[in-house]
């Protein structure tokens, strides 16, 4: 694709996404969704201007508390030192509020830290076109920024300052530039990608200890096209930057340290249950919200693994290194959305990979997806605004089954009509989409 033309396209999906994130920004989710937005500036603030940790906590490992309530009636349980999450996300959170102005934790509102959780959504969009690209080129590097940047789940979702939503993007970094070094033409351990995948390995879990994930991912891409070397060059810079975080921790309080390691190992429940509930309960924080393109993007990653293509391994290493993390150390957490926002980006490239493999070349799968995609978009739009319509249902429905005729009828596949009908309402998908972001609400 001309550059100037890939450039045009990426700036329209730049700007429809920096619109739908903004749009309601600190209004939806609503404030108290999930109080760990307040936790993690409060814990960077607190570092940046007293040098000690203490933020807000319902788990009782820390007995040294107070009770505070902020300007807005919302009531925390400080502890101090806080140790129940490395530093990392906390000053970044901490220090945008600094820079915003706040000097105290009175002074944090949504209004001084919901902006860096636009940053970080726009930057997240950008890694996901760049890692997307990179790997199967510009149509489907498109494709798949496109659709995160219009999927609801994901656009409200990026609203929240969640330690989740910083990950994103620093886990996709990390794969983009290994990527980058397993196609070098000659491999040295100085390399500059093979640094930079190191470090984005390295800082991850600096922000919270499951994003141990990528350094797995990472990692296990390493080993599959056999850089011995490069695996071990990556574990070690890992094992060098988190010993910098037990330092940290026993500096502060080692037995508060200890024993809020021994907590979290054995604070998440193992069963199927925790598992299946990502396909039972659909949650955006604490709300359900079903949308179809989650549950597609679980459909395509089925689809995408099973493709014996190696470039999948680089999508499919990253989504099987987070499942793993996730069944080990985060289910059990009802009513927490935001744990499945690092699946997204791989739902989202698998989804694109399948629309640019299949979508009119495959006319059932194309109205399999119209179906999954568009039903739920017209439910979170349309029924939300107006009510459910079995004249509009229906009438979608019509639409999809004629564009799926050639799947019937093979001699109909020659036809123009039917691929522009599908396209249309792939058009229709995505006007409905962005409609569902303008509306949503937890009223």
């Amino acid at each position: 694709m001309n550059k100037k033309i890939l450039f045009i396209f990426v700036g329209v999906i730049l700007i429809a996404g920096f619109f739908l994130r903004k749009h309601e920004l600190t209004r939806w989710p609503r404030e108290g969704a999930t109080f760990d937005e307040f936790a993690w500036s409060f814990q960077g603030l607190s570092l940046l201007t007293k040098g000690i940790p203490t933020s807000w906590s319902h788990y009782g490992v820390n007995k040294n508390s107070v009770f505070y309530i902020n300007p807005h009636g919302a009531p925390f349980t400080l502890i101090t030192p806080y140790l129940e999450h490395p530093p990392l996300f906390g000053l970044v959170a901490g220090g945008y509020a600094y820079i915003n102005g706040a000097r105290s934790f009175d002074d944090i509102n949504l209004e001084k830290i919901r902006p860096l959780a636009l940053l970080m959504g726009m930057i997240s969009i950008i890694c996901v076109f760049v890692l997307t690209r990179a790997i199967y080129g510009d149509y489907v590097g498109l494709l798949a920024a496109g659709i995160f940047s219009i999927t609801p789940s994901i656009a409200v979702g990026s609203r929240l300052v969640q330690n989740e939503n910083f990950f994103i993007p620093i886990f996709l970094l990390a794969l983009y530039f290994i990527y980058r070094y397993i196609h070098e033409t000659t491999y040295t351990l100085f390399s500059v990608n093979l640094i930079a995948a190191s470090l984005f390995s390295a800082i991850a879990p600096l922000a919270k200890i499951p994003w141990m994930a990528a350094p797995l991912a990472v990692v296990g891409i390493c080993m599959y096209f056999k850089k011995w070397k490069a695996a071990l060059v990556i574990v070690g810079t890992v094992v060098l930057f988190f010993s910098g975080y037990f330092l940290y921790g026993y500096m502060l309080d080692k037995k508060v340290f200890m024993d809020y390691w021994i907590f979290q190992l054995a604070r998440s429940e193992m069963s199927f249950e925790s598992l299946f509930i990502l396909f039972r309960d659909p949650i955006i924080a604490d709300r359900l919200f079903i949308d179809g393109w989650i549950y597609f993007g679980w459909a395509a990653i089925v689809l995408l693994m099973h493709n014996p293509d190696k470039k999948n391994i680089f999508i499919t290493l990253g989504f099987l290194a987070y499942t793993a993390v996730f069944v080990f150390a985060v289910p059990g957490e009802p009513q927490r959305g935001w744990y499945r926002y690092p699946f997204y980006p791989f739902l989202t490239i698998a989804s694109a990979v399948f629309i640019r493999k299949y979508f009119n070349t495959n006319y059932f799968l194309t109205a399999l997806f119209l179906i999954i995609v568009g039903s739920s978009q017209l439910g979170t739009s349309w029924g939300r605004l107006y009510g459910f319509s079995f004249p509009i249902f229906r009438g979608y429905l019509a639409a999809v089954a004629f564009g799926a005729l050639p799947g019937l009828f093979p001699e109909l596949s020659g036809k123009k009509i039917f691929r522009v009908v599908n396209w249309m309402l792939f058009l229709c998908v995505i006007i409905l989409s962005m409609w569902s972001i303008y509306l949503y609400n937890e009223q």
